[in-house]
């Protein structure tokens, strides 16, 4: 019978054993036999491999040195390109924020313009309404003023020229009597002549009173009495007319007068 039968043996104790076993083993295996003492390594070769060692660890340090430089610099780069995007920012706010000032005083200097030209434009229309108002006042005072200096004047005018023709009919009335005294005072007319016989005439005059011209305007019917008149009023020139020129012209220039025998003297 085997020792590794089952039947003598139980299974755990068998597993047990092996592994006791293995142990062992490994630990003759990995026991060092002798004790080994290390050789001495020359000392140029340590210097060398320190000095290998120091300059890779030198090289690994500015490696990281570097390193740590890029990331500074990077970090100081973004630091920089944030704040330059921060100032930047906050230039455009506040150039925004002056436009906007700006555009706000634009605007209200342009309400306070507006407001300022409608004020003025009202004043101006109320100073152009007043003077206006007082123009017109001033013309109507002036056409009130005319028209009664007219009709003061036409008064004056009219109660002149009715004392003018009153004057003028008085010196004419006069004048003309005076003539027909001048003239009757030399008429002698022809026998056999009837009173109601009426010879009329136009008698040209000068300033002076003297007769230049005679003209029957209506004859009386009897040639010899109209002969009469015409040489009475000659020989009786120069005769009496009025020395204002105004009233000669008038009356005088051109004088009609009418003579019947009756009014004859001899």
């Amino acid at each position: 019978m085997s020792w590794l039968d089952p039947g003598r043996y139980s299974f755990p104790v068998v597993v047990s054993l092996l592994l006791h076993v293995l142990v062992a083993g490994l630990f003759i295996v990995q026991w060092p036999t002798e004790h080994r003492v290390p050789e001495p390594v020359p000392q140029h070769v340590v210097a060398s491999v320190v000095q290998s060692e120091n300059q890779a660890v030198k090289e690994r340090r500015e490696k990281a040195l570097r390193e740590q430089r890029k990331k500074e610099q990077a970090a100081e780069r973004k630091k920089k390109l944030a704040e330059k995007k921060r100032q930047e920012k906050e230039k455009a706010q506040k150039l925004a924020a002056q436009k906007k000032r700006e555009q706000e005083k634009a605007l209200k200097e342009k309400a306070l313009a507006e407001k300022k030209a409608s004020e003025k434009a009202a004043r101006d229309k109320a100073e152009k309404d007043r003077q206006a108002k007082e123009r017109a006042q001033q013309e109507t005072q002036l056409l009130e003023q005319l028209a009664k200096e007219q009709a003061e004047a036409e008064a004056r005018a009219q109660a002149e020229a009715e004392a003018w023709a009153e004057k003028v009919a008085e010196i004419t009335s006069g004048s003309v009597s005076d003539i027909r005294s001048r003239i009757e005072s030399v008429w002698r007319y022809p026998p056999a002549v009837r009173p109601e016989q009426e010879t009329e005439v136009s008698i040209t005059l000068v300033p002076t009173g003297q007769v230049i011209n005679v003209k029957i305007i209506r004859s009386s019917g009897n040639a010899a009495l109209d002969r009469s008149v015409e040489q009475a009023i000659f020989k009786a020139s120069p005769l009496p007319v009025p020395k204002d020129p105004r009233v000669f012209e008038k009356s005088f220039r051109n004088l009609t007068m009418k003579f019947r025998p009756e009014n004859a003297t001899w």
